[in-house]
Formats: structure tokens, sequence, C-alpha cells
């Protein structure tokens, strides 16, 4: 069977199977694979703590794979503004954002063509974040990593 979805068409895997984002061990390590087997991997920034440990993680990936992956940036890690440079620097073509307002980061990405997805916790913010542009919301519990606030995005 042959899948024929947004996901598919616009994230350019087989299947419409997006990985979650690892906190704390989400390299390329499990991105590769994922992406391999025909879903879209995702390379997490905030796990590997560094913008040049980044950076090398991204290179890795693209040295083990030619199919799609994608970079998960939340807002508040440390150097969030190094991270995403680097994202963009190594021409990643797809980011998920998550945590806060990612407005100026999202610029920065569509800015670079890098199709641009943001997590949110509620509906009021899938469409606040709807008004800053991104290509595509997916709301998770509020359980995400501890992370996912309510009040996390302002409308």
């Amino acid at each position: 069977m042959e899948w024929k979805t947004w996901v598919t068409e616009k994230l350019g895997c087989k299947y419409p199977i997006i990985q979650g984002a690892y906190g704390g061990f989400g390299t390329s390590a499990i991105a590769v694979p994922v992406s391999e087997a025909g879903g879209l991997g995702i390379i997490t920034a905030g796990a590997l703590r560094t913008p040049e440990a980044l950076r090398e993680d991204i290179r890795r990936a693209k040295s083990l794979t030619d199919k799609p992956f994608a970079v998960n940036l939340s807002m508040g890690i440390p150097n969030v503004d190094e991270m995403r440079d680097v994202i963009i620097e190594e021409g990643v073509k797809i980011v998920f954002t998550a945590v806060y307002n990612a407005e100026q980061h999202g610029k920065r990405f569509h800015e670079a063509g890098i199709t641009w997805i943001h997590k949110v916790a509620t509906v009021k913010h899938a469409a606040a974040a709807e008004r800053h542009g991104v290509d595509a919301v997916v709301i998770v519990g509020l359980e995400g990593a501890g992370h996912k606030s309510p009040i996390q995005l302002p409308p």
C-alpha cells in the first residue's frame, strides 16, 4: 500500500509516522533508523547540549541516510539561538519547535526554506501558532515531557 497524506507529501517520508523527540537521548542513533524505515526521525537539539554537538550529529545523520529527518528545538534550552543557526547552516529541511512562542525562530526557518511544525498543548495555542505562520501543529498532552503548560503560548 502506498501512503499519500499531507505528512508523507510535505515531509518526504514513506509512512505518516513521526518519531517523538526524546529529551535526553534523541540523537541520530534513533532518528536515522526511523527515517530509514520510512518514518520521520527526529534529532532533539537539547539532547546534544551544545551547538557543536548538534552540528556533528546532524552531519552524522546525513552520512548515514539520504532519507528526510527533522530536528526538534525546544524554546528555553541553553544556546537556543545558536542551535537554531546550526540547524539552518546544516540545511535541515524540517524543524519541530516546542514550548512557548517560537515565532521569531519560525520566521528564520521559513526564510531558510525549512518546514516549521510547532508542538502545543491546547487548541487555543494551535490557533496562535497558526497566526504565527507555522506549516503545521502537533497537539500533545499536557504531560509532554513536563513542558506543555496550558498557558505556554499567548494568544
